[in-house]
């Protein structure tokens, strides 16, 4: 009995450590699949005010604050033009796209899991410098 505890353990040691390969059967499986996501078209010319609704505000300090409050992990910050500047002249829709996707430190939506593409349009827009706030998505750099 002791015989069979000791194997089923040195076994599920062995599977456990296995496990922590760089990479698993599954993983391979999921990089060989060419799928192609496709998304629906997002319309970024969409105006918005400056202003947050409550419900952002709340969704903005609990995610964005984070990191854009003081520049951590090199997040631009709130309404610094020379921070904003090279982002801004890429457009807004990139500048969506990586707050969707994710960018070098910035992660995935931003630590937002409830935020809708037209929150994060008006919390970019919101976090713009001033200069930057009262011109169209056409003068953003927005690509078409």
């Amino acid at each position: 009995m002791r015989y069979r505890s000791g194997l089923l353990l040195l076994m599920l040691v062995s599977g456990l450590i296995a496990g922590c390969g760089e990479e698993s059967a599954l993983d391979q499986l999921a990089q060989d699949a060419s799928v192609d996501i496709v998304q629906p078209p997002v319309d970024v010319s969409v105006p918005k005010s400056d202003a947050l609704d409550a419900r952002q505000i709340q969704m903005w300090s609990t995610s964005c604050a984070l990191c854009h409050v003081n520049g951590n992990a090199g997040a631009p910050i709130v309404g610094v033009a020379e921070h904003w500047q090279p982002r801004v002249t890429k457009g807004m829709e990139n500048l969506l796209r990586h707050t969707v996707e994710g960018f070098n430190s910035m992660p995935p939506l931003g630590y937002c899991m409830a935020c809708e593409t037209e929150d994060f349009i008006a919390m970019i827009r919101f976090m713009l410098p001033d200069q930057s706030k009262g011109n169209s998505m056409a003068d953003l750099g927005e690509s078409k």
